[in-house]
């Protein structure tokens, strides 16, 4: 065969497949249009996937977004409520505790002079005594709280003092008697100290503290030998009453 023969067929298979005719097979039997044609399809199929997808996604969002919102406002409403509550339980508790005390006809400070006087028997006992310097009838009620020195702790009480009546009255210028045992007799409650200063604080009807400043009746001698049986007997209308315990 002619070498120009062989040159023009060469040439015409070396052309490109003309316009129309099927295009080469690939390996799996698919050609190359063919899979184009899919891979358009998938990717149509694809973006309408995600279109989908996005606009359930931003309908659920909404919804949460709202929903999470009536929750916080329902949630803050109910933290106001508690709130509001326990600001009232707290200023209930504070007036309460602010309620001044029930002096009743207590004898007050103010009106009542105390003093404190030596005697010859019992040994170790002082007298109490207070007068009501008002000009209207008050009660002593208890026994006096006595405290020497600088002492925190209030002296005891002899509690086989206790009249039967709930306090002793007072017209202006009568008084009521207490004793101080200030100590043992016979030594049994240790050394003991001298105590210079002693203080005397009454009693509501209730038995507490009356407000007010203590009375601080001078000592006979400036001072009083102490230990820690140190006591005092309820207030009684007489001195006598008082010095037999």
């Amino acid at each position: 065969m002619p070498v120009h023969a062989l040159g023009a067929r060469a040439v015409r298979r070396g052309r490109p497949a003309p316009a129309g005719r099927r295009a080469h097979r690939l390996p799996g039997g698919l050609s190359t249009v063919h899979n184009r044609t899919l891979r358009t399809a998938a990717a149509a199929l694809t973006a309408a996937a995600a279109l989908t997808l996005t606009a359930c996604g931003g309908d659920g969002g909404s919804d949460g977004k709202a929903k999470d919102k009536a929750d916080t406002a329902t949630a803050q409403e109910q933290a106001d409520t508690a709130g509001d509550s326990t600001d009232a339980t707290d200023t209930t508790d504070g007036g309460a505790d602010d309620k001044p005390q029930d002096t009743g006809d207590a004898c007050l400070p103010g009106t009542v002079k105390v003093e404190a006087k030596a005697v010859k028997s019992p040994v170790n006992h002082v007298l109490l005594t207070a007068t009501n310097t008002g000009k209207s009838p008050c009660t002593a009620y208890g026994f006096p709280f006595l405290r020497f020195d600088q002492d925190q702790a209030t002296a005891g009480v002899v509690e086989e003092s206790k009249p039967k009546a709930g306090g002793v009255k007072l017209a202006p210028g009568k008084a009521a008697h207490a004793a101080v045992i200030a100590s043992a007799a016979d030594g049994s409650a240790g050394a003991g100290r001298e105590a210079g200063q002693l203080s005397v604080t009454l009693q509501t009807p209730g038995g507490d503290p009356l407000p007010g400043k203590a009375a601080q009746p001078a000592l006979p001698g400036g001072a009083l030998h102490v230990d820690d049986s140190a006591r005092t007997t309820y207030w009684q209308d007489t001195e006598a009453a008082a010095l037999k315990w």
